[in-house]
C-alpha cells in the first residue's frame, strides 16, 4: 500500500522523493524520508529538546535546595537517621541523571527515539531505586521532595511529548530500523569482499614476485649448463646413476640368494628364544644377520662362509628343524657354499661398486657448480610449491566473493523492494 501517500493526502511527500539513488547516498536519501514521513518532527524536536534541557536545570536547583535543606525537627530520631540517608541517596541518583540526560544534537526519528527510550529508562530507574526510601524523604523534605518529583514527572511528559509525531506510524518505525539494518549488512559484505580483493591482490603481487625468483633461478640454471664443469657434473651423474643401478639389482641378488633359508633360520631364532634349543652366541649372530639384512651379512668382516658353515653344524647336530625342512635347509647352504656360487665374488664385486658410488658422490659434492646446481634446484622447488599454495588461496579466495556476491545481490535486491513498500513508488538504487 502507498501509505506515504495516504499521510500526505495528495501524493506530494512522493513526488519530492528522488526516484534513483546512489548507495553511498542513501542515508541522506533516507532522512529526506523521514523528514516527509514525521513531518514536524524535527521542529517539534528542536523545541522540546531546549524545553528538556531546562526543566534539567531546574532538577539540579531542585536537588542542591534538597541537599540543603534541614530536616523537620519534631520528627523523631530514627525517622530523620533514615530520612538523611535516604536524602544523600537521592541527591547522588538524581545528580547522576542529570548527567546522563545528554540532549542530541540530530532530530531524525532514529536519534530522538532513541534519545526518548534511554532518558525514559533512566527516569523509571532512578524512581525505581528510591520507591523504598522516597517515604523518610517526605517527612522530612516535602517541600522539596515534592518539587523534585513534580520536576520529574514535567520531565516524563516532555519525553512523551516528544515522540507524539510518531504515535500511530510504529509500523513505519520498523520498516525504516529493518531498512537501516538491511544497508549495515549490505555494507558489511561490501567491505569483506572489497577486503577479500585486496588480499587477492596482494597474493597475486607475491605470486608474481616468486614467478620473477623462478625464471632468473632457472636462468642460472641455464647458464651452469654452459659452463666446462657441467660435462663432468653431468659425466659423474651418470655414472652414479648406473653404479647405484648395478648396486640395487646385485643387493635384490644376493637377497634371493638367502631367500630359502629364511623359513628354517626363522624357525631356529624361535627355537633358540623359546629354549628348545640352545645356540651359540657365534650362531645366534650369524642367523640374526642374515635374517635381518643378507646384504649386510655378506659385507660384514666376518665370513659369510663361516656363517652359514656354523648354522649348517648346528642344522646338522641338533634336532631342531622337521626332516624335510632340514634337508632343503642343508641342501641350499650346500648350494651357497659350492664355488660356483662364489659368495666371495659378489661380496668383492659389492664392495667395489659401493667403494666407486662413495668416490663419485665425493666427486660431485666437491664440485662447486654441485652446489649451487642444488640451492637452486631447491629454491626453484620451494617457490613451486609456494606458487601451488598461492593459487589455491586465491582459487578459495575467489570462489568465497563469487558467493558473497550471490548473497548480496539477493540483499541488493530486497533494498529495493524495502524502499520502494516505504515510499510507495519505483526506486532504483545505483550500487556501482
Amino acid at each position: 500500500m502507498k501509505w506515504l501517500n495516504r499521510i500526505t493526502g495528495r501524493g506530494r511527500a512522493v513526488a519530492e522523493i528522488p526516484s534513483i539513488v546512489a548507495f553511498h547516498e542513501i542515508d541522506t536519501w533516507l532522512e529526506k524520508v523521514s523528514e516527509l514521513l514525521f513531518r514536524g518532527l524535527g521542529t517539534n524536536a528542536m523545541a522540546l529538546y531546549e524545553e528538556i534541557a531546562d526543566k534539567r536545570e531546574e532538577l539540579k536547583q531542585y536537588i542542591s535546595e534538597l541537599r540543603d535543606a534541614e530536616p523537620k525537627a519534631d520528627m523523631p530520631a530514627q525517622i530523620t537517621k533514615i530520612g538523611l540517608l535516604s536524602r544523600d541517596k537521592m541527591v547522588k541518583l538524581l545528580y547522576s541523571l542529570c548527567d546522563k540526560i545528554v540532549i542530541p544534537s540530530q532530530t531524525d526519528y532514529k536519534t530522538v527515539l532513541d534519545f526518548h527510550k534511554m532518558a525514559s529508562h533512566n527516569i523509571e530507574s532512578v524512581l525505581a531505586k528510591l520507591s523504598k526510601n522516597i517515604y523518610y524523604v517526605r517527612s522530612l523534605f516535602p517541600d522539596e521532595a515534592r518539587e523534585v518529583e513534580a520536576n520529574l514527572n514535567q520531565l516524563r511528559d516532555i519525553l512523551n511529548r516528544l515522540i507524539a509525531p510518531m504515535k500511530g506510524k510504529e509500523s513505519k518505525i520498523m520498516d525504516l530500523s529493518r531498512v537501516h539494518a538491511l544497508i549495515q549488512r549490505i555494507r558489511e559484505q561490501m567491505a569483506e569482499i572489497e577486503s577479500e580483493r585486496e588480499e587477492i591482490r596482494a597474493e597475486e603481487e607475491e605470486r608474481s614476485a616468486i614467478e620473477h625468483e623462478i625464471e632468473l633461478s632457472e636462468r642460472r640454471l641455464r647458464a651452469i649448463e654452459e659452463e666446462s664443469e657441467w660435462k663432468r657434473l653431468k659425466e659423474y651423474e651418470a655414472e652414479l646413476t648406473a653404479v647405484e643401478e648395478e648396486l640395487n639389482t646385485l643387493s635384490h641378488g644376493i637377497n634371493n640368494l638367502f631367500t630359502p633359508l629364511q623359513k628354517s633360520l626363522s624357525l631356529l631364532k624361535k627355537q633358540d628364544r623359546s629354549g628348545r634349543v640352545s645356540l651359540s652366541p657365534a650362531v645366534r649372530k650369524a642367523v640374526t644377520a642374515i635374517l635381518s639384512s643378507p646384504v649386510q651379512a655378506l659385507n660384514e668382516d666376518e665370513d659369510i662362509e663361516d656363517y652359514l658353515r656354523s648354522i649348517r653344524a648346528v642344522i646338522l647336530e641338533m634336532d631342531a628343524l622337521k626332516e624335510r625342512t632340514r634337508d632343503r635347509a642343508l641342501k641350499w647352504i650346500d648350494h651357497l657354499l659350492n664355488t660356483d656360487t662364489d659368495l666371495p665374488g659378489i661380496r668383492a664385486r659389492y664392495e667395489l661398486l659401493s667403494s666407486r658410488a662413495e668416490e663419485l658422490r665425493r666427486e660431485l659434492s666437491a664440485l662447486e657448480i654441485t652446489n649451487e646446481k642444488e640451492r637452486l634446484e631447491h629454491a626453484i622447488t620451494a617457490a613451486k610449491g609456494q606458487l601451488t599454495r598461492l593459487d589455491d588461496l586465491i582459487a578459495k579466495r575467489r570462489r568465497g566473493i563469487e558467493l558473497q556476491k550471490k548473497e548480496l545481490a539477493a540483499k541488493e535486491i530486497m533494498l529495493q523492494k524495502e524502499l520502494e513498500e516505504i515510499t510507495g513508488k519505483r526506486i532504483e538504487v545505483k550500487f556501482e
